[in-house]
């Protein structure tokens, strides 16, 4: 399987996933606080991710899925597969390393930055969107 169909398999059960957690969180009990403290995030933090959802972290998405007993498999196989990228787009030759990127519509370097940092859903959103748009 290509690499980029892959990750966009991956990307579909993160998003599967991602608004299976969405429709828990709206149908939750606990307030922005209750949540924050399970969550171990600030409750200032929840009350922006329930206001805008694109902010949401993948870290945040495998975490409510973990305390909404929901499967975190999408999470961690897709968190794998993002850290596994850079090195195994850096192998690939150039011109076919471009190519990838500029399906994704994003570069090694902010694939690195994002993996350090943590993802946040609107860019896996955005890749998602990107390789879509690509394949048809």
């Amino acid at each position: 399987m290509a690499l980029t169909d892959h990750l966009l398999n991956s990307l579909r059960s993160f998003v599967n996933n991602y608004q299976a957690v969405m429709w828990r969180l709206r149908e939750c009990s606990l307030n922005d606080e209750q949540l924050g403290i399970a969550l171990g995030v600030s409750g200032n933090a929840i009350r922006n991710r329930r206001a805008k959802p694109s902010l949401w972290k993948l870290s945040d998405v495998q975490r409510l899925a973990d305390h909404f007993s929901l499967p975190t498999t999408a999470c961690t196989q897709l968190n794998q597969l993002l850290h596994e990228l850079p090195d195994r787009l850096r192998t690939m030759p150039a011109a076919e390393r471009r190519r990838i990127e500029r399906m994704m519509a994003i570069k090694v370097p902010q694939l690195e930055t994002y993996n350090r940092s943590d993802w946040p859903v609107r860019h896996l959103l955005r890749i998602q969107q990107a390789l879509v748009d690509s394949s048809q």
